[in-house]
């Protein structure tokens, strides 16, 4: 991949005023000229985080393809809808915090299934460009564009891993409904919605069903904006003895079965497999506990081996190792996809 210059608070000025550009009321022609110039900016650098991405590599995620695919979802998250989402960065809306706390279950669950352990991938802090990463670093170096591109390329990069895993791509959100709200301009404002595929609305049952990618919209969005026009939400009785546990939506009524685990398909899951795990590693020898904890930090051999005062990186790798082995012996049956 080509050498890129660091991104500096001048060349954040620049790409930020070029989103003022592209999102501003100016002839089409010069917005789309502004995109293109923006995009020559911001390319090369959000491919690069991509390739630099220590949870797309362990994941197995390490083909050739697989930065340049990462960047194509988020030029597209970007201009979708008429550029919202630039239009959010520039109104100083943050982020959708649930969807960062997906992003951060994610990254556990990738921490969590990696292969035996190598080298971390980097110093904890820094991204490709070697510069420091994340909001208070970007704020302060005057670069907040470029901090906010690497947490939309993380949203990116969390929708790979949950592919990785078998998230379903298409879910689908089902709630019995009732109220004055009119029912027309409901499903008009649900069909506006990018990532909405389809509306069904069954007047005898008083029932709305509606199919969405999870990836582009949220079933919290969706739950939001059914109330907004004045509709009170209730679960769907559920049919007696049947259970959907594959569809990969978020269900009002997703309450596992007692000594039934959750699929990794749904966020719930994801959270049970995380605290199960979490629980078997507190239970392990207090050294052992803290070499795999520094490890899936992204803490290396070496700086694991001073911490613990071990003979040296060798030792500390052994150790992390004995750790990974413990834990495949003790969820490979639960958790296949992760263990096996």
């Amino acid at each position: 991949m080509q050498a890129v210059s660091a991104w500096d608070a001048a060349h954040d000025r620049a790409c930020h005023a070029l989103v003022e550009l592209v999102c501003g009321d100016g002839p089409p022609a010069a917005r789309e000229r502004a995109w293109q110039q923006l995009l020559t900016r911001i390319a090369p650098r959000i491919e690069r985080w991509a390739e630099a991405s220590p949870a797309l590599r362990r994941v197995g995620l390490t083909g050739e393809d697989e930065p340049r695919a990462v960047l194509v979802d988020v030029i597209d998250r970007l201009c979708d809808r008429d550029f919202a989402n630039l239009r959010r960065y520039l109104a100083h809306q943050a982020p959708d915090p649930e969807e960062r706390a997906e992003a951060d279950m994610v990254e556990g669950l990738a921490r969590l299934a990696a292969g035996p352990a190598g080298e971390a991938a980097g110093p904890p802090g820094r991204d490709a460009d070697g510069e420091a990463r994340g909001r208070d670093g970007d704020e302060l170096t005057g670069t907040p564009l470029r901090g906010w591109l690497l947490l939309h390329t993380r949203f990116v990069i969390k929708e790979h891993i949950k592919q990785r895993f078998g998230w379903r791509s298409v879910a689908r959100w089902a709630a019995a409904i009732d109220g004055d709200g009119d029912v027309a301009a409901l499903r008009d404002a649900l069909g506006a919605i990018d990532g909405v595929l389809d509306v069904e609305h069954d007047a005898g049952a008083g029932a709305l069903a509606i199919g969405y990618r999870p990836a582009r919209v949220r079933a919290t969005e969706l739950e939001r904006l059914v109330v907004a026009h004045g509709f009170a939400v209730r679960p769907l009785p559920a049919a007696p003895g049947k259970r959907d546990v594959t569809s990969g939506a978020e269900r009002l009524d997703a309450a596992p079965e007692l000594a039934e685990r959750p699929p990794l398909t749904t966020l719930l899951g994801v959270r049970q497999a995380l605290g199960e795990i979490n629980a078997a590693i507190d239970g392990f020898p207090a050294q052992m506990q803290r070499a795999l904890r520094l490890w899936l930090d992204d803490t290396g051999f070496a700086g694991i081996a001073v911490e613990l005062g071990l003979a040296g990186a060798k030792e500390a790798q052994a150790l992390v190792r004995a750790a990974q082995a413990r834990l495949r012996e003790r969820f490979r049956g639960a958790w296949p996809e992760l263990f096996g």
